[in-house]
C-alpha cells in the first residue's frame, strides 16, 4: 500500500538576476606598441546570464565552452584590448543561452610593471587590470557595454582632529565605460590612480627613500573621499574626448591601521558632468 503523499504547495517561479560561474582562469596575450614585447596575463573570468522564471536551470558549461573557444581562437595572436575580448565572450554566451536576455563577463588579472624608486633604483610592482562587458537583448538588437580599468595600491595620509597624523594603506580603482571603439589607454588609468594617492608603495626602499616617500605623503594629505574626487577630476580632463554618456567609476578602499575594517568611498559620474 502506498503511503499518503502530502499535497505540495504550488511552486513559485521567480526569475533570477544572474547565474553563472567564477574563477575560470585562462592565459591571454595582449599586444603592445611596435617593438615592445607582448604582455602575458593569467586572467580570472566570471560569467553570468539571467534566468527567466520559466527556466529551471542553466547550462553552466556553456559559459566555460564560450570562453574556451574564444581563447582558443585567439591563442595564435595577441589581442589589442582586453575589453574587446570580454565583448566577444558575452555575445557568444547569449548565442548559447537563447532564453537569456542579459549576459555579463568580468575579467581581472595581476600585471607586473617596472618602475623606479625615489633614488632611481629598479622596482617591480603589481597592479590589477580590470575588464568588463554586459550584453542586453533589445528590440533593436544586441547592445553591449564594456569597461576597462585598473586597481593600484598606495598610501593616503591625513590629519585627525587632534592634529595627529593617520597613515593608511589604500587601494584606488578606476574603470571607464565604452559603448563603441573609443581608445582608453591602461597607462593613462594607472597614471591617474598613482598620482591621486598621497604616495605610491614600493617593493623595496632604502631608509633614505622611506623618509622621502613619507615626506611626499605629508605634502599631499588626502582622505579616501579626496582620492575618489581627484580620480574623477583627472579622468574628466584626460578622457574629455569620450561621448557625454560615458560613465566613469572610481573607488578608494583604505585599511584602518588599528581596526579590522576598511573605509570605502565610491562614486560614478557621466563624462559630461566631469568636464
Amino acid at each position: 500500500m502506498l503511503p499518503d503523499v502530502q499535497q505540495r504547495e504550488p511552486e513559485i517561479k521567480i526569475p533570477l538576476t544572474r547565474v553563472g560561474v567564477n574563477s575560470v582562469r585562462k592565459m591571454v596575450r595582449v599586444k603592445r606598441e611596435e617593438g615592445k614585447r607582448n604582455i602575458v596575463l593569467l586572467a580570472n573570468f566570471e560569467c553570468f546570464v539571467d534566468l527567466p522564471a520559466f527556466q529551471k536551470g542553466t547550462h553552466m558549461s556553456r559559459n566555460i565552452e564560450a570562453i574556451n573557444e574564444i581563447i582558443y581562437e585567439i591563442s595564435g595572436i595577441a589581442i589589442y584590448r582586453i575589453e574587446d575580448l570580454c565583448r566577444d565572450i558575452v555575445e557568444e554566451i547569449l548565442k548559447r543561452h537563447s532564453y537569456a536576455s542579459y549576459s555579463e563577463v568580468n575579467m581581472k588579472s595581476r600585471l607586473m610593471v617596472h618602475s623606479r624608486s625615489p633614488q632611481n633604483n629598479p622596482q617591480q610592482n603589481f597592479i590589477t587590470l580590470i575588464a568588463k562587458a554586459r550584453a542586453f537583448r533589445e528590440a533593436e538588437g544586441l547592445k553591449v557595454v564594456t569597461e576597462v580599468g585598473a586597481e593600484s595600491e598606495g598610501i593616503i595620509l591625513h590629519y585627525a582632529g587632534d592634529k595627529s597624523v593617520c597613515t593608511q594603506r589604500a587601494k584606488a580603482m578606476l574603470t571607464v565605460e565604452s559603448h563603441g571603439k573609443e581608445e582608453v589607454r591602461i597607462e593613462d588609468i594607472i597614471e591617474i590612480l598613482e598620482s591621486s594617492l598621497s604616495a605610491r608603495t614600493y617593493s623595496f626602499l632604502t631608509e633614505k627613500e622611506e623618509a622621502e616617500v613619507l615626506y611626499k605623503a605629508c605634502e599631499a594629505p588626502k582622505s579616501a573621499r579626496d582620492v575618489v574626487n581627484e580620480i574623477l577630476e583627472k579622468s574628466g580632463k584626460r578622457f574629455f574626448f569620450l561621448p557625454d554618456n560615458t560613465r566613469i567609476s572610481a573607488s578608494c578602499r583604505a585599511k584602518e591601521p588599528l581596526f579590522n575594517f576598511e573605509v570605502v568611498d565610491e562614486k560614478s559620474a557621466a563624462i559630461k558632468e566631469l568636464r
